[in-house]
């Protein structure tokens, strides 16, 4: 073998070198971003979970509207064995306007009652995931 071939098969080496850790690189990055996707998804489904059990509750007749504000204000941790994060949910009840937002003072007597769920935790989390629903009273 001579000097060229040997510096041939050397810049072989580097490019094929080069091309994999690139190609390893865009697969992490990638994988990231889907481990990321999955947990804002699980925040989601936590916040929607939520507030299906209120709307459920108040459907059902297991919970009444002025009974609301007492039931639904907590902290709560929650790991799934599918997913290696902990979640912390807040839920913090209020009575409020008919546009959703809070009184100055509590109304226990208020038609309309604002129940906001909050989800943070995991790092791919930068920002907590929340969602609001607004109740109102129909039955006098």
């Amino acid at each position: 073998m001579n000097l060229m071939e040997m510096v041939i098969a050397l810049l072989a080496v580097v490019l094929f070198t080069t091309l994999s850790l690139s190609y390893n690189q865009a697969l992490l990055r990638q994988t990231d971003y889907l481990n990321n996707a999955t947990v804002v998804v699980q925040a989601s489904q936590l916040c929607h979970a939520m507030l299906d059990e209120v709307d459920a509750k108040l459907f059902s007749g297991q919970l009444d509207i002025a009974n609301l504000v007492s039931s639904y204000n907590f902290t709560n941790n929650v790991t799934y064995p599918h997913l290696p994060e902990t979640f912390r949910i807040v839920s913090v009840a209020s009575d409020c306007d008919s546009l959703g937002r809070a009184l100055s003072s509590p109304n226990p007597n208020s038609l309309f009652k604002r129940v906001m769920v909050s989800v943070d935790g995991p790092r791919a989390l930068k920002y907590p995931y929340s969602m609001t629903r607004v109740y109102t009273k129909t039955n006098m």
